[in-house]
């Protein structure tokens, strides 16, 4: 904190740390071995557990994944591990 005076009046300035935006992306997974509800499941939580993951929708009926995440902490051959080490291995398609 400065203090910056004028004339009578002392203000006391306060800095901010600069605020990042962090750029989002989205990636399409195809992802193979799902049969059931339980798999999409444990998909959707095997991706929305890496770091930077802001949301994880996965379909059943097209054995897809539809992942936003923030690109500074995480990419999609991560998000792929992530499915693949769940017992569902992946691939980007877009």
């Amino acid at each position: 904190m400065r203090l910056l005076a004028v004339g009578y009046f002392t203000f006391a300035m306060l800095t901010w740390p600069a605020l990042s935006v962090a750029a989002e992306r989205s990636v399409i997974l195809s992802v193979e071995r799902m049969i059931c509800s339980a798999c999409a499941y444990r998909v959707r939580k095997a991706l929305e557990s890496v770091p930077g993951v802001k949301q994880a929708t996965v379909f059943l009926a097209d054995k897809t994944a539809i992942v936003i995440y923030d690109e500074a902490q995480a990419d999609a051959s991560v998000l792929a591990a992530a499915s693949r080490n769940a017992g569902f291995p992946a691939v980007v398609t877009k």
